[in-house]
């Protein structure tokens, strides 16, 4: 069943906090004038904004709000008189006795006609994703990206002429939407008498929840209200505002957002967006060549002149965080055919972050590492007393010794443009990285680790983490390039145990 507003006649068997009511006449109501969908994604949670002209008569209008079959919060439903609040009044809102899918709003009007309304509220069911979809230029510097936002709506509710606003941003609810919408009614007996919240307009503030819901949402979202109402056919537009810690999308023009039909919206379609191809080999897969990765940067877009292009919201990027989704790139051909090159699953991009997608392995770039040399130094035995049973006490050594390794790996680029190439390496734990910012001041340290001296290396270095190192390099079309370096494991309290006549001696 649809949310529906219907007037009734229908005389009180209860004396009200406000004046006892007469009969009141049937209004009739027209279909919404719009609806405002601010969907969340980080819960479910929306919240749901309707706008309606309701026609009233001097005197009291009684209406009742209705939503079988939905999964809407009751706690949250709130009225609000857009305009001539001078003249119109809420006087109370009830509900109906047994009843948790309906509740009744008396207003007393001092003029006949129409007056604008918005009735708010929480819905559950209703939830959006976003994927992307890039097309890489023929020579794989350029990328149209195209994003796009599917809702999902399954809140058994449909709505007509919605503006969509999505919301990126992690929130935390102590009562799920959908628990509150599954509720009991607030009388629980058919025969107990109907609720009444004398004064309409602050009865939500009798439930605390609610209460703190709205303020939480409504400060960070503020009360917004761009496009509402039938506007006219214009290109689309994504609107994108910080807020706090929250985003804010909204999307240009107005969709039926029908129950169990999930709808596709365009979000973002950005041309020529600047593309690199990484090349990278790391030793954590145990691969042995390059793999081939796509990757452009959330920044906005510039001129030939270094200049920030002046684009809409909506053909830019670096204006707001991508919200995680499924990236999949292709490659145009010179006919305008499209090859398949790879996808990713990409979590939340912030402004200044980057997309990276695999591609798959490329067999253009080799490597070849080669241990050049290798020594033994700084060698120092001891010997230890250990305990051996209640009467012995047994001889036992250790060895400390710095093992230095000399490496050199020769890498030839078989692409017909410079190649970036990122290679990774893995050592022992507690990694000490001798990079071109010059020599760190535990390089000299006695304790142990792999000490990695990559200070020759024209390119950026970098230590990943504890057990690894990158570096960074250009190579040349057709070029040979080699890269030396060497790694200093220093060894500490290691066996093998040298007194093999297992010595022992008396406690």
């Amino acid at each position: 069943m649809r949310i529906g507003l219907l007037a009734v006649r229908l005389f009180l068997p209860w004396v009200l906090v406000a004046p006892a009511l007469a009969a009141v006449d049937l209004v009739t109501l027209p279909t919404r004038e719009g609806t405002q969908l601010t969907i969340y994604n980080s819960e479910d949670i929306t919240m749901v904004r309707e706008h309606r002209l309701l026609t009233v008569k001097e005197g009291v209008n009684r209406i009742q709000f209705s939503w079988a079959n939905t999964l809407i919060d009751p706690t949250s439903i709130e009225f609000r008189i857009l305009d001539k609040q001078d003249k119109v009044d809420l006087v109370d809102t009830t509900f109906p006795s047994g009843r948790n899918d309906a509740l009744q709003w008396n207003i007393k009007s001092q003029i006949a006609g129409k007056i604008p309304v918005e009735i708010r509220y929480f819905a559950s069911g209703i939830t959006w994703s976003a994927d992307y979809v890039g097309i890489a230029n023929e020579d794989e510097t350029k990328l149209n990206v195209t994003g796009y936002v599917r809702v999902t709506n399954g809140s058994g509710e449909v709505y007509d002429n919605a503006q969509t606003r999505l919301v990126v941003g992690k929130i935390n609810l102590v009562e799920k939407i959908a628990d509150l919408a599954r509720r009991p009614s607030p009388s629980r007996f058919p025969d107990e008498p109907p609720i009444v919240y004398p004064d309409a307009n602050k009865w939500r503030e009798l439930s605390h929840r609610r209460k703190e819901k709205y303020d939480a949402l409504d400060l960070a979202l503020g009360d917004e209200r761009r496009g509402e109402g039938k506007g006219g056919h214009k290109p689309k537009e994504v609107i994108k505002q910080g807020l706090s810690e929250y985003f804010l999308f909204t999307i240009d023009g107005r969709e039926d957002i029908k129950d169990k039909e999930p709808k596709r919206l365009v979000a973002l379609k950005v041309a020529e967006v600047p593309l690199e191809s990484i090349y990278k080999l790391t030793e954590r897969t145990g691969d042995q060549g390059f793999t081939k990765f796509y990757r452009f940067k959330n920044v906005k877009l510039l001129d030939e002149k270094g200049k920030e292009k002046k684009l809409s919201a909506m053909e830019n990027l670096g204006l707001s965080p991508l919200p995680n989704g499924m990236v999949r790139l292709f490659s145009e051909y010179k006919n305008k055919d499209l090859a398949y090159v790879g996808g990713t699953e990409t979590k939340y991009v912030p402004i200044g972050d980057r997309v990276e997608v695999n591609v798959g392995p490329d067999k253009d770039i080799t490597i070849c590492r080669r241990l050049k040399d290798q020594k033994i130094g700084n060698v120092v035995a001891r010997q230890y007393k250990r305990r051996l049973d209640d009467q012995f006490v047994l001889y036992f050594d250790l060895i400390d010794y710095d093992e230095t390794l000399f490496y050199e790996e020769e890498l030839i680029s078989g692409k017909p443009v410079p190649a970036k190439i990122e290679v990774e390496r893995q050592f022992d734990a507690n990694v000490v990285l001798w990079g071109s910012e010059g020599e760190p001041k535990d390089w000299t340290s006695n304790e142990p680790g792999a000490y990695v001296d990559l200070h020759a290396i024209t390119g950026r270095v970098e230590r990943v983490d504890q057990q690894h190192v990158k570096y960074f390099m250009d190579l040349s079309p057709g070029k040979k390039q080699r890269v030396e370096y060497s790694v200093t494991c220093k060894r500490r309290k290691v066996g093998p145990e040298l007194n093999a006549e297992k010595k022992r001696e008396p406690l």
